[in-house]
């Protein structure tokens, strides 16, 4: 299944950027189609506007952003109901800053997590079958594996930050960092 992430940055952005195209079982690695590969930027961009509304929401409300999901709960969102991102003080829980999936588009899931800095941890998840924009399968996510993905990624990020001659803000294009996100991206993606 190809994924394509990114962290943006405060103005919109991007500041890394990679596709992983992850092997399962005997398949071959199968990686997004070149129609996709050229619209996957602005697929993510779109969901941009989504992942701030979820953001800044005083008291959550996923009604506008609700799903057709077979479990009938009519929502795919794991925001709480004790208050929008980084709006409850009184609930010791960390997991506030992954929102789980928050937009797709033709078969594709976008998962999300937000740093306390506001960068913006963002993923396209595709299907098995790379089928482009007319593919009906559906992408099951591993909420777990993707909450953990993020999480080691945001430390990475934030080793990065401490480094003195990286400016934040400017693109990240050290080749170590580099080979840490896709070693992440095989521990935690390739399920």
């Amino acid at each position: 299944m190809p994924q394509y992430f990114a962290i943006i940055g405060h103005k919109g952005n991007p500041i890394y950027e990679a596709e992983f195209s992850i092997q399962q079982g005997n398949q071959k690695n199968l990686g997004f189609s070149q129609e996709l590969k050229e619209m996957n930027p602005f697929i993510l961009h779109a969901s941009l506007d989504i992942i701030d509304d979820l953001q800044w929401q005083a008291v959550p409300s996923n009604s506008q952003y609700t799903n057709d999901n077979s479990s009938g709960s009519g929502s795919n969102f794991s925001i709480s109901s004790t208050g929008g991102f980084l709006r409850s003080k009184n609930v010791n829980n960390t997991d506030n800053c992954y929102l789980g999936k928050v937009d797709h588009f033709y078969g594709l899931a976008i998962t999300a997590y937000i740093s306390y800095g506001g960068m913006k941890f963002v993923m396209i998840h595709g299907t098995s079958t790379s089928g482009g924009s007319n593919s009906t399968n559906t992408v099951v996510i591993d909420d777990n594996a993707c909450r953990s993905f993020y999480q080691e990624i945001h430390e990475l990020y934030i080793k990065t930050l401490m480094n003195p001659f990286y400016k934040t803000g400017d693109p990240i294009s050290s080749p170590v960092f580099d080979s840490r996100v896709r070693s992440l991206a095989r521990k935690y993606l390739n399920k």
